[in-house]
């Protein structure tokens, strides 16, 4: 009845609290035009702590999720779907009770000045109603200090309010508790103490987001952090040393995630040797494999303190030629050097190693270490010799490839070796690598070292969170602990070992660190391998009295008159960050912005993005990656920080908002993977940073690739869409200082709408591969292949037009000759495609199952826009291409050369068969478009390319850069998870 055209408006009226957040009636008109309705109705219900609450739909579709975005001062700061359920809204039959929303509000909004916030639908701007939200200006300090027994301890202080506060804890989005801010702080400092107590339903012993708002003021924060919720409060050591075996759990330690982790990737290991293990000697390999783990796994669960210590007899693979020597000095305290060997023996690892045990004079057990501990080497000293005797003595001993010196109070993790020697794998002219170091308690201890300008040595992290993102990615640091480092034995040998200058030890390990650069390599920190450290077992911890420890202060003037030149410039303590010096070997800051975490076996895009970063690297840039959505996305985040990229994720960010603002001071230019994330942050960048350099690669031009879309459905409104998308692109193109296309098609239509005298200059954006050298032959390939992820609707017209038009005719001249479609997210409807000869092979992990098995790839593109990486790929390993114009833009190849181009049914049929039938045409196409790609998408070309676009913009990389970039990018993600397990 409502919807026979005209205007109308209809209120809806809720009683209760559900939907007004509040126990007064709401009441709010929502008006709908009925010849043209609104898309959305929905509603801004209230804020609560961190959060606004509400609701939409699109009545047409109730069954689509809406997505919102939440406004700040007209700039959009935070997203969501509604697609939540709420008991009330199913009540009114809204979506089933499915289309409820929570908005988080992001740190930027805290800053203590007034902001207007509203609610409104992404797609087409509709501005939800509600009650107008305002967050008044307040500046407020504070902290959450920790667990103290069921509550949270900490402080605020809000500026010109000394009164009692009314504050309410969040845990994991939930109001947990409430309470007061009433007892003065400790030595006269301003604001109050609170006590926050938590339900017993959090007291789990997991991990848990925690906030603390002010009550009578919704929306202000006085500090987030994650927090383990302790489920018992006796400390894990005291555990070991009191309770005794029968009593400890492994889930009770602070390393409970780290040891379970370890456990999985043993496992993991085993799994793969039980399926090859087809002979007695390897099942009892196998055998012995099993025994190690569970051993190693209950004495580090016991440890070395506890008051019934039993040593189990222990059995190291025996190997001719191991890849790696490990060498452990050691100087009594058998218990501790035993837990060290028994948690060796469980940590399954790829390397094949020999373990040196160099007994420097001790008395105790390990005079009998051999009895107990098989397949090792013992190196005795009579008369003990220290730590640098010691360990020169086991360097000695050592066949291995490369060498680490593992202190004994240390505990490693399964594949700890495999993450030392990644480095010496993944980039070019590594001498060094040492770990990350924890504590007992599960904090950091190191995450590598810097040297101070007056030569002071600084733990990086000290105490911190080893998991927070600036400890986690590979990077060159000034020097790596001695507790935990690897060499290649020869550069170990030429180097003489540690210096006996330093003897009997401290400082040994930095000036070796310093003696490594100065010979020309790089000295590298993986967070990858993660070592427990129980610092000053060993020597103590007082640099007073008579033990070793007196040394560091010897030894430090030492250190401090040799190396004096090198360390000068390095920054002064307690002035400069340390986490702007921790990076060493970079000339330049990049902050790169994308859309996602780059996923780069599921995209072209993010695989192009990649060599990218890695381009930046080799110019001398240390880059920092923020993804819109700021979520942690597993091995495809590691492998950036594989690469040495600092990538940054929730909860450490929320948005690139904050980190722009946050740390935005300290880039030197700001890169921008495509016009919708450019729309997101520039203006922010521009106000905060006026004379900031912004570069934004706009990866293709949206507008033309909608254009095209309009032109070939005829469709007049997805004409004026793209003539809206057009008028929003160029205006964020005016913005930055440098557009970057991989199409010079795409460069010249950017010029060609470019109307002002200062318009944004463009660059070539570089589009690199990796040019097979070997590829499968001619007579080894069978079928046609397509690849395209099938969320880009260009690639679903490209494989149906395909069918319908070329395969008839295919059919006729190469009979029973497979059509084989690969790519990820294929829509439902390709199944009604499938025959003898349409094969739907879907997602694959790499590209080799379609470059190196099909004898010919087509890419059938009617529409879209800028460089195909699709068609970049297959040149690159040799697989002759028949493609459309538009497919073949800004490619380089010329028709009948490097690839076939055409657009009717008729000559894709017979350039197709031209090509599958002959082997001589093959080959020789195969030829060609592998010199194009070496000649003009080369990682090297790629340098000279981007070079030159930065220098456009006043940035000159330096000839000789010292930066840390990887050699090769991994084939996928998924290669660096198996790699890391297996």
């Amino acid at each position: 009845m409502l919807f026979t055209g005209g205007q109308r408006v209809i209120t809806l009226r809720f009683q209760g609290s559900e939907l007004a957040g509040s126990q007064t009636a709401l009441n709010f008109p929502l008006s709908i035009n009925v010849e043209r309705m609104l898309p959305v109705m929905g509603h801004a219900d209230a804020m609560r702590g961190l959060f606004i609450t509400g609701w939409a739909l699109d009545p047409e579709n109730p069954t689509a999720p809406v997505t919102v975005e939440l406004m700040s001062d007209g700039q959009t700061v935070a997203r969501s779907t509604a697609n939540k359920f709420r008991a009330d809204l199913a009540k009114l039959q809204f979506a089933e009770g499915y289309c409820a929303y929570t908005l988080r509000l992001p740190p930027e909004v805290f800053d203590g000045k007034t902001h207007k916030l509203t609610v409104r639908e992404t797609i087409t701007g509709t501005t939800l109603a509600g009650p107008e939200i305002t967050l008044p200006d307040l500046v407020i300090e504070g902290k959450i200090e920790g667990l103290n027994g069921a509550g949270f301890t900490g402080w605020l202080h809000v500026q010109g309010k000394e009164a009692r506060h009314a504050l309410d804890l969040w845990i994991d989005n939930e109001l947990a508790s409430s309470g007061e801010a009433a007892s003065p702080r400790e030595h006269n400092a301003p604001g109050q103490r609170f006590f926050l107590g938590v339900p017993d339903r959090f007291l789990d012993g997991r991990p848990h987001e925690v906030s603390v708002t002010l009550r009578k003021h919704p929306g202000r924060v006085v500090d987030v952090g994650v927090f383990m919720l302790l489920n018992q409060l006796t400390p894990s050591d005291a555990l070991q040393r009191y309770a005794g075996t029968r009593y400890l759990r492994s889930y009770l330690s602070p390393l409970g995630p780290q040891r379970y982790e370890s456990l999985r990737r043993g496992l993991s290991r085993l799994s793969d040797a039980a399926l090859s293990a087809d002979s007695p000697e390897a099942i009892a390999e196998l055998k012995q494999a099993v025994l190690n783990m569970a051993l190693g796994q209950e004495q580090v669960i016991r440890g070395f303190t506890g008051p019934l210590q039993t040593y189990d007899p222990i059995v190291f693979p025996a190997w001719d030629s191991p890849k790696v020597s490990i060498v452990i000095p050691v100087h009594n305290k058998f218990a501790t050097t035993y837990t060290c060997l028994a948690s060796l023996a469980a940590a399954q690892c790829r390397a094949s190693y020999e373990v040196i045990v160099v007994d420097d004079g001790s008395s105790d057990e390990t005079e009998d270490i051999q009895t107990i501990v098989q397949n090792i080497t013992v190196v005795r000293h009579e008369v003990a010799q220290g730590f640098v005797g010691a360990s020169n003595a086991g360097g000695e001993a050592a066949r291995g490839e490369y060498v680490v010196m593992l202190n004994n109070d240390t505990e490693v993790m399964s594949g700890w070796l495999d993450e030392l020697l990644d480095p010496f794998e993944r980039f070019d002219n590594v001498g060094m690598t040492g770990a990350k170091l924890i504590y007992p308690s599960g904090d950091l201890q190191e995450a590598g070292g810097l040297v101070w300008g007056n030569g002071q040595p600084w733990n990086i992290g000290r105490n911190g969170n080893p998991a927070e993102p600036r400890y986690n990615y590979v990077r060159q640091v000034d020097y790596l602990s001695g507790a935990c480092v690897m060499l290649p034995v020869p550069l170990w040998k030429e180097l003489k070992g540690f210096d006996t200058y330093y003897a009997p030890a401290y400082y040994e390990d930095t000036d070796l660190a310093f003696r490594v650069r100065a010979k020309g390599f790089k000295t590298v920190y993986t967070p990858f391998c993660e070592v427990v450290h129980y610092e000053g077992v060993s020597n103590g911890t007082s640099t007073s009295g008579s033990g070793l420890k007196r040394f560091q202060a010897i030894n430090r003037p030492k250190f401090l008159r040799r190396w004096a030149e090198a360390y000068q410039h390095n920054g002064v303590n307690g002035h400069d960050k340390p986490h702007l010096l921790q990076d060493r070997g970079v000339r330049f800051r990049a902050l790169v912005l994308d859309a996602q975490t780059l996923t780069p076996d599921q995209d072209a895009g993010s695989y192009a993005a990649l060599q990218e970063i890695r381009i930046l690297q080799s110019l001398g840039c240390k880059v920092t990656f923020v993804p819109s959505n700021v979520a942690f996305m597993g091995g495809y985040t590691e492998q950036l920080q594989r690469m040495g990229v600092e990538t940054l994720y929730a909860p450490f960010c929320y948005s690139m908002a904050e980190v722009i603002e946050k740390r935005g001071s300290e880039f030197d230019f700001f890169y921008i993977a495509r016009y919708g994330v450019a729309e997101q942050v520039v203006d922010k960048i521009r106000s905060l940073y006026p004379e900031a350099k912004i570069i934004l690669n706009i990866h293709d031009l949206h507008f033309l690739r909608e254009l095209r879309e309009a032109i070939h459905d005829q469709d007049g409104q997805k004409m004026g869409r793209a003539l809206q998308t057009r008028e929003s692109e160029l205006k964020v193109i005016s913005k930055v200082d440098l557009a970057l296309s991989y199409s010079e098609v795409e460069q010249a239509v950017i010029t060609s709408h470019s109307t002002a005298t200062n318009a944004t200059p463009t660059g070539a954006c570089p589009w690199v591969v990796e040019t097979a050298q070997d590829i499968p032959p001619f007579e080894a390939r069978q079928g046609i292949a397509f690849l395209g992820g099938f969320g880009h609707r260009p690639n679903i017209e490209a494989v149906e037009w395909f069918v319908r038009e070329v395969m008839p005719l295919l059919r006729e001249r190469l009979p029973g000759v497979p059509f084989l479609i690969y790519g990820s997210k294929a829509p439902e409807r390709f199944k009604k495609l499938e025959g003898e000869d349409i094969i739907l092979k879907g997602f694959v992990k790499t590209t080799d199952e379609v470059y190196d098995t099909a004898r010919v790839f087509v890419a059938p593109l009617l529409t879209g826009a800028g460089l195909k990486g699709k068609v970049i790929g297959a040149f690159s390993r040799g697989i002759p291409t028949v493609m459309t114009p538009t497919a073949a833009e800004g490619t380089g190849a010329r028709h009948g050369d490097q690839a076939m181009i055409c657009a009717e049914p008729a000559q894709w049929a017979e350039h197709i068969a031209e090509i599958y039938e002959s082997q001589e045409r093959w080959e020789a196409m195969s030829a060609a478009c592998r010199r194009l790609t070496q000649d003009q998408y080369s990682f090297d070309h790629g340098r000279e390319v981007l070079a030159d676009a930065l220098r456009q913009i006043g940035i000159f990389p330096p000839a000789k850069p010292q930066s840390l970039w990887p050699r090769l990018l991994d084939g996928s993600p998924v290669e660096t998870i198996n790699k890391a397990v297996k």
